[in-house]
């Protein structure tokens, strides 16, 4: 069955990971993704290792789903084409440095006569206005400058950056968000609209309830390691065999009582959620040292209906677990090449009844659409695109393995 964006047409400029992270959302829910390369790529230049049969997997992960167009933006007659091809959309997305799209000649305000209808997403680093507006921003970056970085890690280390890039993600996904809430506008309005992004806001929206705890005691954050700043056993520790995390405690006394802890089931120090906070300092050594002595397994089992926990997984224990396998949240696509091999990546969190998302697509590989989006979009005869593509206007894919 379609997905519930089908008929939703994107140009896709976007590059690094935030913005490919927001088209690769929208892809999977259905939207035809039309992603315009710059036409000295090629599959082996355009992305961070491992390679499979030369086409890298860090693109590939995010480009599932999506079509490759490559033309020269700096030949008028290439810039035209894209412009064609933006007056048939209905989305634009971009993540350049402030003002290229506008020095390109392909900024909203171009097509607001052209093309009333069409929503514009910008995802940068800052955001298009402000002072810093014109400063770039990697993930590292939003995560340290958002404030995110001075409360992970463990209190007597340094600041520590999250171990995937939320920065980007983050971004990439309020991009998402702000295209699917315009394109639902318009079917009132009938109106497009240009949507700012910026990477670094998008992480403050995530400090839950950091800043409105700051506002009101006055006490910056701090670094607290796994821990929760409001709720006590909120954390990791340590058991026989590895790791666990426990959360959600439903009932102290039956806790301490699993745990071999009885006297702590009466302690005033620890009767309470609020007091068990105030002594975790206490607290914690002493639910470290009873939990090392089994396995996380044991404990994970013994616990049920008394509090949630669960495993510290690694990416395979992750990728093998049952209920990861149950749910297909991992799923196998094919790379092409001599020697066609499949890889691994996850797949869309968004399960719908009705119109589900779709992620069963390969990534494309440079160019590889060339001609057919000329030829469906903009009815270019055959003639006309190999005559371009000789002048090196565009290009279509040298690829003999697709």
């Amino acid at each position: 069955m379609a997905g519930p964006l089908e008929g939703v047409k994107i140009i896709d400029f976007t590059h690094w990971l935030a913005g490919p992270f927001g088209t690769m959302i929208l892809c999977d829910l259905g939207a035809e993704v039309i992603h315009v390369e710059r036409i000295t790529a090629t599959d082996s230049n355009r992305g961070d290792g491992p390679y499979v049969n030369g086409i890298s997997s860090y693109r590939y992960s995010l480009e599932r789903g999506k079509k490759s167009i490559q033309v020269d933006l700096k030949d008028p007659t290439g810039l035209q084409i894209v412009k064609d091809l933006i007056n048939k959309a209905d989305v634009v997305t971009e993540n350049f440095s402030v003002g290229v799209m506008e020095k390109l000649g392909l900024g909203y305000e171009q097509f607001e006569g052209t093309n009333p209808g069409l929503i514009y997403a910008s995802c940068s680093g800052y955001g298009q206005t402000g002072p810093r507006a014109q400063q770039g921003a990697f993930d590292v970056i939003a995560q340290g400058f958002s404030g995110l970085m001075s409360i992970t890690g463990e209190p007597d280390g340094r600041p520590m950056r999250v171990g995937t890039s939320v920065g980007d993600t983050f971004g990439g996904t309020y991009m998402a968000l702000g295209i699917l809430s315009a394109l639902y506008e318009r079917d009132r309005s009938g109106k497009g609209q240009k949507i700012d992004v910026s990477m670094v806001e998008s992480v403050i929206y995530n400090l839950e309830n950091a800043i409105i705890r700051y506002s009101i005691t006055g006490q910056i954050p701090q670094r607290i390691g796994t821990r929760h700043p409001l709720i006590t056993p909120f954390q990791t520790f340590e058991t026989a065999n590895g790791y666990i995390c426990i959360a959600g405690l439903r009932d102290w006394e039956a806790f301490c009582f699993i745990l071999g802890l009885e006297e702590l089931a009466t302690d005033d120090r620890f009767n309470t959620g609020e007091k068990r906070t105030q002594n975790h300092g206490v607290l914690e050594p002493i639910l470290t040292e009873a939990l090392k002595k089994q396995t996380t397994q044991h404990w994970i089992e013994v616990l049920d209906g008394i509090a949630v926990s669960g495993p510290i997984n690694n990416l395979e224990d992750m990728i093998e677990d049952p209920h990861i396998k149950a749910r297909n949240s991992i799923v196998s696509l094919p790379v092409p090449g001599e020697n066609e091999q499949q890889v691994k990546v996850s797949n869309t969190p968004v399960r719908l009844s009705r119109t589900p998302a779709d992620v069963s697509k390969r990534a494309f590989v440079v160019g590889e659409h060339t001609k057919s989006i000329l030829n469906e979009w903009l009815n270019y005869d055959d003639k006309t695109i190999i005559d371009l593509e000789e002048k090196g206007i565009l290009k279509t894919s040298d690829n003999e393995f697709i």
